[in-house]
């Protein structure tokens, strides 16, 4: 009998002593401090597993639910990206993870991070929005001023310097005004130096260089003009003195028709501007290397008043009013303004096509063979090499994507206005210049709003 007795007190031991080991690996393999079901991560019965993400396309700010197991629940431990770029965790349990996308993620793969251990989801389509602001003015007038205290007549085009100011010809000021990072308006120009004291009459077109020195389409006075950073002009070709169509060696002696645009070229062995010669319907072409800035016949006619729509060679090809233009490679992109298209200059082929567009009208949504516009005035091309278009008839800013589909970012066709917000409840009217900045941001020179308009691309 006490043989059985030690027996039992032994097996009653030994009970104890397993279910207390027992109970001890259960709470190990229950929950570290991530509140995990299973901390080892290599272990695969308990490691975390990703099952399903919804949804996996949306705009900024998207909440997106990610279900799996042995997530634990300290937010602290978990980590989700988009495309790269971290979202904001909401809420983490053992099963599901809520997450809110970030700005500018931009398509790409959703991966997660659970207490170090990585996981891999599906490819979340970045859906882009677009928001209108009013930077700077609204309503005609002529002030300086921080934001829409200031106020300009009718802003034609605008570039911006290396330092992040933005310059605007303010056309029915006859000035040049700036608007520095912190959103202040001040004029920084609107007369010459000595020698040159004649101010500009009805300027419309900027162009700005790697140095920040800024060309200016002195529209009324037919001739360009240069100002350097500090403020000193030069006059580079035409003269107020007269109306005309010449080239010659000297840019003093050539003579333009009302000069809009300019671009500048500043390839290895070719540094030159480009004008757009609207009453001439041609573009022309200014050197800076010539010591004596040499004005040539780019393309177009050489002889005036003679528009036309036709492509071909440099010198066949017709245009009517050329606006705006843009580099894409080794290509300039042109806004036709008065054919309704944008037009593609081949520098190496030395050859014009039409780029996109055809008779006036607006179609959006559309591969640019089938697209349509109504009196396009700029144009502006980002990094990516999407292309931003003023579509000034229809009030609206148009995009092409790389893949060559365009739709309107911001405006609605012939509905002019003044409204900020997304994009598709803005308004402008007839706005002319362009200018993509970086960064996800397109300013616009709103010229019948008398305002620059900034568009956020997030």
């Amino acid at each position: 009998m006490k043989t059985t007795m030690k027996t039992i007190g032994i097996l009653r031991a030994r009970d104890i002593f397993l279910l207390l080991v027992l109970l001890s690996l259960a709470l190990s393999c229950g929950s570290d401090d991530n509140g995990m079901d299973c901390p080892d991560p290599t272990n695969a019965d308990c490691s975390p597993t990703l099952s399903s993400v919804a949804p996996v396309t949306g705009p900024k700010h998207t909440e997106v639910v990610i279900t799996g197991e042995n997530f634990g629940t300290d937010a602290t431990k978990v980590s989700v990206s988009f495309n790269g770029t971290p979202g904001e965790v909401l809420g983490v349990t053992d099963t599901e993870v809520t997450v809110r996308v970030p700005a500018r993620a931009y398509t790409g793969p959703i991966t997660m991070e659970v207490d170090g251990f990585d996981l891999t989801g599906p490819e979340f389509v970045y859906e882009l929005t677009y928001t209108v602001e009013t930077l700077a003015g609204g309503g005609r007038g002529y002030e300086e001023g921080s934001g829409t205290a200031a106020k300009f007549d009718e802003p034609n085009d605008l570039v911006m310097d290396s330092k992040g100011n933005i310059f605007v010809v303010d056309r029915g000021n006859n000035a040049i005004r700036k608007i520095d990072p912190e959103g202040v308006v001040t004029t920084f120009t609107s007369r010459g130096g000595p020698g040159n004291e004649e101010e500009f009459h009805i300027p419309e077109g900027l162009a700005i260089d790697g140095d920040d020195n800024i060309y200016v389409a002195d529209s009324g006075n037919h001739r360009i003009i240069k100002i350097t950073p500090n403020g000193d002009w030069t006059l580079i070709a035409g003269s107020s003195l007269g109306i005309g169509y010449e080239n010659a060696v000297s840019g003093v002696d050539a003579r333009f028709n009302h000069p809009t645009a300019i671009l500048v070229e500043e390839g290895e062995g070719n540094r030159a501007l480009y004008v757009s010669d609207q009453y001439n319907h041609a573009i022309r072409k200014i050197s800076l290397t010539h010591p004596t800035h040499e004005v040539s016949t780019y393309a177009g006619p050489t002889i005036a008043n003679q528009p036309g729509e036709r492509d071909g060679g440099l010198s066949d090809a017709r245009f009517s009013g050329p606006w705006g233009m843009a580099k894409s490679g080794g290509t300039i992109l042109l806004a036709d303004y008065g054919n309704h298209r944008i037009r593609a200059i081949d520098q190496d082929t030395e050859n014009v096509g039409t780029f996109t567009g055809g008779d006036r009208d607006h179609v959006t949504d559309v591969p640019r063979s089938d697209a349509r516009f109504r009196y396009p005035s700029d144009v502006s091309v980002a990094g990516d090499g999407t292309i931003y278009i003023t579509d000034t008839g229809n009030s609206c800013i148009r995009q092409i994507d790389p893949d060559g589909h365009v739709t309107t970012i911001a405006g609605v066709p012939e509905n002019e206005g003044h409204n900020d917000g997304p994009g598709d409840v803005a308004r402008f009217k007839f706005p002319y210049g362009l200018l993509y900045g970086g960064e996800g941001e397109i300013y616009v020179a709103d010229t019948g709003n008398h305002a620059i308009r900034k568009i956020t691309i997030d």
